[in-house]
């Protein structure tokens, strides 16, 4: 039979464990959870009842299971062997999943329920359980590999097109940062002696990280723009000794931004929060090239992340090919005189800001700002509940400043339990003002929940020195305790019932014929019977009338007459 998965569970304390008795209580979970069709035994076997688990050698440390399996109407035989040993005194267990009828494919998620459930039998036995071989999880991965490159690809197609045709051929020299140029560097001569029919063509996008790729399309270039600083005549004139990383510390302050290149050229072709979606799909594309494992929930999760970035990429090449990108010439003239006129009056706050260390922000500055941390707190919102299948997060609303607008909703599909939330938002630019991004729970009257402020800096000068010195410094809330506070506010309304639930609460071996989750409420005082705590449906729960064990009525053993039997005594009325 073909090897399907092996997986080795390591560390278990108990030198007393019966190897025997531990088998068989793990096929006697597989068995409740449903997954044996059919047991694999001889006429000899079947008349002496010496059982499914078979001992293999002498020394009781080899164990062999075969059986039937009846999944979508297809018949599968298995064979699974346990084998114990130890390794420096550490027990283990290694465990091979054989099968030669059984087809590995993304839409037969047999052999991840298998696999899983003796995962979950043995799992709490052991300090580890390494994961040797998955076909099943591979074969997912292969089908995304295409489609994952594909997509990387279009990204590198769009980047080249609107860099070349906007900032000619020079490009990369005058935009890409110096430790991506390093990297490509490094490649470059170890791609083109792999590739030497391609010698003589730019391949640079071509050897860069994907993460690369997202930081270049949000990238901004600055231009120096020097203000007297009395820290730097120090250093000019030995009075402060030399420090590189205070020279770098002073420059940094006398930068502006000259180029914006999402601003002014991707944002034309791309969604608001592509940047953001693109990060996430980096992470899964960096997941899946790197063989680790996946199931089939992260397996849809990271194809539709991939196909919507797809879409994305595909109408923004058709959008770029439609429009002209070159930029006149004039255009340039009258950008560098705009970019003149503003220098005297920066020059003039900059050293405010400099002089006195602080930052003193203009209203502009101030939205940006606080662009960023909500974008953040929303990501930190998301990530609080990314894997919360009981509950559904809408998308963020579009954020109008100094104004009061819906902010997000969030539901629970367990009980319906609806919240919305509701933003305030005030900016006061003025020195030592207070601006705040408030946030509020949708009732009448609003309830406060919590809110980011930010505080400007102010100075003055200080009449011994002639320099200014500051009287209030900037600050701004931290994100993290904002996400907190909203996430405590809402647990405390949308509780996690199979978190909190009981074992008594729970229908063991029973699984949801919606998620496939083992999570079904069989206590009323809680919710309704047959209600599953991961994703909210309400499964048909029969006790059967031979054994008086629960199963789920909609996917296995037979209701019929008034007579409900489960698969179990179904299968054993036959044997009989």
């Amino acid at each position: 039979m073909s090897l399907l998965v092996k997986f080795v569970a390591v560390g278990n304390g108990d030198n007393t464990i019966n190897h025997a008795g531990y088998i068989h209580e793990i096929f006697q979970k597989i068995q409740q959870g449903g997954l044996i069709s059919r047991l694999m035994v001889t006429p000899d076997e079947f008349e002496q009842k010496t059982g499914p688990v078979k001992e293999s050698d002498e020394e009781g440390n080899i164990f062999t299971l075969e059986f039937g399996s009846l999944e979508n109407d297809k018949f599968s035989n298995w064979n699974i062997v346990f084998r114990y040993g130890t390794y420096h005194a550490a027990k283990q267990l290694e465990t091979e999943i054989h099968s030669d009828t059984y087809v590995v494919d993304r839409d037969n998620n047999y052999l991840e329920k298998l696999k899983l459930a003796i995962k979950k039998a043995i799992v709490k036995d052991w300090e580890k359980i390494i994961w040797l071989i998955d076909r099943d999880s591979e074969c997912l991965s292969v089908d995304l590999y295409p489609r994952i490159y594909k997509t990387e690809n279009l990204m590198r197609e769009l980047i080249n097109e609107v860099m070349t045709k906007q900032y000619g051929t020079s490009w990369w020299d005058s935009f890409v940062s110096a430790n991506i140029r390093e990297k490509h560097s490094k490649r470059l001569a170890d791609y083109k002696s792999k590739v030497p029919a391609f010698n003589n063509v730019d391949e640079r996008l071509m050897s860069i990280d994907i993460d690369d790729l997202g930081d270049l399309i949000t990238l901004k270039r600055y231009q120096w723009t020097p203000a007297f600083d009395e820290k730097i005549s120090y250093l000019l004139n030995g009075v402060q000794k030399y420090d590189d990383g205070i020279i770098r510390e002073l420059l940094l302050k006398q930068r502006t931004i000259e180029t914006d290149l999402w601003q002014e050229q991707f944002s034309r072709y791309l969604p608001d929060d592509f940047p953001k979606r693109f990060s996430l799909f980096a992470k899964d594309r960096n997941h899946i090239m790197h063989n680790k494992l996946i199931d089939r929930t992260a397996f849809q999760k990271i194809k539709d992340s991939a196909e919507a970035i797809e879409k994305d990429l595909v109408l923004a090449i058709g959008k770029l090919n439609e429009t002209i990108l070159s930029i006149e010439e004039q255009e340039k003239i009258e950008k560098q005189r705009q970019i003149e006129a503003e220098m005297q009056r920066m020059q003039d706050h900059e050293r405010r800001e400099s002089e006195a260390g602080v930052s003193i922000r203009s209203y502009d500055e101030i939205e940006d700002l606080f662009a960023d941390s909500i974008i953040d707190f929303l990501s930190g919102l998301e990530g609080s509940y990314r894997f919360r299948n009981d509950i559904e997060l809408s998308d963020p609303s579009w954020i109008e400043w100094n104004q009061t607008g819906k902010l997000f909703s969030i539901r629970s599909k367990i009980d319906d339990t609806e919240l919305n939330f509701i933003y305030m938002l005030f900016i006061n630019e003025a020195e030592g003002a207070s601006s705040s991004f408030g946030i509020y729970y949708d009732i009448i009257p609003e309830q406060y929940v919590t809110a980011l402020e930010y505080r400007n800096a102010s100075v003055e000068i200080d009449p011994d020195t002639g320099l200014y010195v500051p009287v209030v410094q900037d600050r701004l809330d931290d994100i993290a305790s904002v996400v907190d506070a909203v996430v405590e506010f809402i647990d405390d309304r949308i509780p996690n019932y199979k978190e909190n639930a009981s074992p008594e609460d729970i229908a063991e071996y029973v699984s949801c014929c919606e998620c496939g989750e083992y999570s079904i409420c069989i206590n009323e005082d809680l919710l309704p019977a047959g209600t599953c705590l991961s994703c909210g449906y309400i499964n048909h729960l029969e006790h059967c009338e031979r054994c008086g064990e629960l199963f789920n009525g909609e996917t296995e053993g037979l209701y019929k007459y008034d007579v409900a039997l489960c698969q179990n005594c179904l299968d054993a009325m036959e044997a009989e």
